[in-house]
């Protein structure tokens, strides 16, 4: 299965990409550089680098 990780510091497409995600039960993993608040998404990882 395709792992989808977004650059959530850069992103300008955010939602759109965890709504597809969600929409194909795909497994997505949120990058980010400072603290986020939690994804609406069930299947996002948030990782803080």
């Amino acid at each position: 299965m395709t792992t989808l990780y977004i650059d959530a510091d850069a992103c300008p497409v955010k939602d759109d990409a965890l709504e597809i995600a969600q929409r194909h039960s795909a497994p997505c993993v949120i990058v980010s550089n400072g603290g986020m608040r939690p994804s609406r998404y069930p299947g996002a990882r948030i990782v803080t680098v």
